[in-house]
This record gives C-alpha cells, structure tokens and sequence, in this order.
C-alpha cells in the first residue's frame, strides 16, 4: 500500500489560523469588557452571619449603636442576622451590633430599590438595578453571606417600588407591575407590556396607571386608574398565573366617582379583605358611608364591606409604607398610625400623633412618636410606657423594626440602630 502523504500547512494556512485565533480571543475580550460581571464588585462574608434570638424584654432605654445612609429603602430591610442599607449601587448586609458589613454586592449601575425577602424561608436579599429598559436587572443575594444565586431582567418602569411577602415579590411602577417567586421567576405581569405573546392573558384594560400594589396571601391588590375610568379603581389579581397561562382577575371596581383628589393607597392584602386607606378626596359613591380620612375594608372580589374613620392626610405620604409584623400591621397616615389585625384587616386601634409605622418586641408593640418609641400592647393598644429617643432634628417619618435586640429606625434616607 502507497503511503499517503501528510498535508503540509502554507503559509496562507497558518495566517488565516492566527486570524481566527485573534478574533475568538478579541470576541472574548468583548464580551467580558459589556458584562455585567466586569461591572460587578461582590465581597461575600467570611461566615453566615448568625441568626438573631427573638429579645425577651423590652428596653426601658436606649443609645445609638450605629448609623448608615439608604437611600432606596423607606422601611428598615431586615434578614435572620443583618440589616440592609442600599446607596450608591451598593447593597450591604449590616452586623445589628455594630453596623460593620457582613457582606456587599455593587454594581456600577444605579440602584432602584433592595428589599429583604423570604426570611421565614429562603432568606434573601433581592437588589434592583437600572439600565436602558427602566429598573429591570433583578439580582437574588443569600442574606446569610451575599453569594449571589439567582438574576433575572425584563422591562421595567424607570421608577419602582419593591417589596415581599411570604410568597412572592412584588415590582411596580407607575405604568407595570410584575411578581416573581423566590426562585425570580415570574408569577405575573400586568399593565404596560411591550410585546405580549398572548394578548388575551391579562384583563380587558388599557393606559392604567397603577398608583399603589400590595401583596398577600398569593393575591396582588392594585389602586390604578384606566382608560375611561372616572375615578380611582381597586383591582384584586392572583400571584401567578392560572394553567392556562392568564392572570385570574378577583375583582375590579371603581371606589371612588372621580379623580380630583389623590389616588387612596393599598394598605394590606390577606385571603378574606383587602385594606385600602383613603383620604376623602373624592366621593366613594356609596351611600351612608363616612368622609374624610378612613380605612376601607373590601372583599377579595373588591367589594365593598366597611369603612372606619381615622385620622390622616388627604394623601398618605409617600415614603409611609405598611409594616407587618407578627399578626399586625401598621400604616402611618401622616397624622396617625393605624394597626391592623394581620389575618383579616379589620382595624384594631390607631395611635394618634405617631411619626410612622412600628413593630412588635417581646410581644408589644413599638410605635415611633415625637422624642420617643411609645411601647403598647398590640391587642388594644394601652400604652405601657415609653423609651425616650433624641432624634435631632428628625420629626418623620420614622419607620421602625426589630432585630433581636435592637430596635432599627428608618429616618428619612438614614438608618439607624437603638440598643
């Protein structure tokens, strides 16, 4: 048998290798140099932090132990074992003894919101970043050391409001709304969306502005106000998709007749009511029903079922968000703060000339008030005593959390812990 024999490679041959070998590492080169990760810093924790006991008694005083600027947050973020501060697009879990970071994650983009989510479960830290297509990169960070372990992106409002409840995180903006599971993929989009796949998957509304969303019990009430719509509208859709892949509407009903006056605020969402707070700007159009300031409550259909007079603003402010917290929740309405019984709703007691909204320690309630946190009891509201606070020049909003043994303040874009 002849032998063959082998190729001999030309000069052309070994050009044209050099050539693809140049483009292939310039390609890589290019690739790197645009991504996200190049603009990514993540300094991760040496151990978990550890996880914080629940304290047994309320203090009867209290110091500042730390400070920290956040900007994107209005109510302290809270995990197992830090505190969350975001500004500057860096997020940074906090030790709650001393405020020295555990870890932190910074992009060079800037940051629209970071909320804590999970913490009875999965435990995460969710950062919301913006590029050209709104507040649309979505990181999910371990709260216990920051390792970075789920991302996703879709197109999002150049402003947003971010929160969680225990099943789901909620994202909205004045023109969309998206909620994602705590594996961030999503449960529903709503509102504007670019290029819909199946337009017969949301209901029959277009040119909604959404005003206010809340979240809970796998239920998204919304305030908004559509097309041909003469005042403002509380619409009630699930979490997540039905099995043939559409948003299940609950309900949705205009409760006021006009829209002259500001938009009423979503306040709480459970599986029997939905709690709304509104000012008294516009007419309700039912008949026999109080004016002015008032909390009312509706049926998941958006129904309405009563209507309780409070003290407040005809707008609620705009850095008061709702904080729930061991079968309360709290809503400050700029002259008082109300709570609400978790399971259903119904309003249990206000707190007249509070600052914000609290939280519960060693079974009490903990309300921001001029000069002082006022410590009641959470069923009836009897005031027990009061811990004096020396904020400054600091008189509200104040928002308050608990964290083992320190009380962590929200005081406008500053963090503070008291211990």
């Amino acid at each position: 048998m002849a032998r063959i024999k082998p190729e001999r490679r030309t000069r052309t041959d070994l050009i044209v290798t050099a050539l693809i070998a140049v483009i292939v590492i310039a390609a890589g080169v290019v690739v790197w140099w645009t991504s996200s990760a190049r603009r990514t810093e993540s300094v991760t924790a040496a151990e978990p932090a550890p996880i914080q006991l629940p304290a047994e008694n309320v203090p009867r005083g209290v110091t500042v132990k730390w400070s920290a600027r956040s900007d994107v947050t209005t109510v302290p973020q809270i995990t197992r074992g830090s505190v969350v501060t975001g500004v500057d697009g860096t997020v940074t879990a906090r030790r709650p003894a001393d405020g020295s970071a555990l870890w932190s994650y910074r992009r060079d983009l800037p940051l629209c919101a970071t909320a804590a989510a999970w913490s009875g479960g999965d435990d995460d830290v969710l950062a919301v970043y913006r590029n050209a297509r709104g507040c649309s990169e979505v990181t999910s960070l371990r709260a216990a050391d920051g390792v970075r372990h789920a991302a996703r992106t879709s197109d999002a409002d150049p402003t947003v409001h971010l929160s969680a409840d225990t099943g789901y995180a909620l994202l909205y903006g004045p023109t969309r709304l998206e909620t994602w599971g705590s594996n961030l993929v999503r449960g529903i989009e709503y509102g504007r969306v670019s290029a819909p796949v199946n337009p017969d998957v949301a209901p029959d509304r277009t040119g909604c502005r959404l005003y206010s969303a809340v979240s809970g019990a796998d239920r998204v009430a919304i305030i908004e106000r559509c097309d041909g719509d003469a005042g403002y509208r509380l619409t009630v859709l699930s979490s997540n998709l039905t099995s043939e892949e559409k948003i299940r509407q609950w309900g949705s009903t205009l409760i006021t007749t006009s829209a002259t006056g500001p938009a009423p605020r979503v306040v709480a969402a459970t599986d029997s009511t939905i709690t709304v707070y509104d000012g008294g700007g516009d007419p309700s159009g039912t008949v026999g029903a109080p004016t002015g300031p008032r909390i009312r409550l509706f049926t998941p259909q958006a129904e309405s079922r009563s209507e309780h007079p409070v003290a407040g603003d005809a707008q609620a402010p705009e850095r008061s968000d709702p904080i729930v917290d061991q079968g309360v929740v709290s809503f400050w309405t700029g002259r008082a703060t109300v709570v609400l019984d978790a399971s259903n709703g119904t309003p249990l007691f206000q707190v007249a000339d509070a600052i914000g909204p609290g939280a519960v320690m060693s079974g009490q309630l903990l309300v921001p008030m001029p000069g002082a946190i006022s410590v009641r009891r959470a069923y009836d509201g009897h005031d027990e005593f009061r811990i004096p606070v020396d904020r400054g020049q600091v008189v509200g909003p104040v928002s308050l959390r608990v964290l083992g043994e320190s009380i962590i303040e929200q005081r406008g874009t500053e963090v503070v812990a008291l211990g």
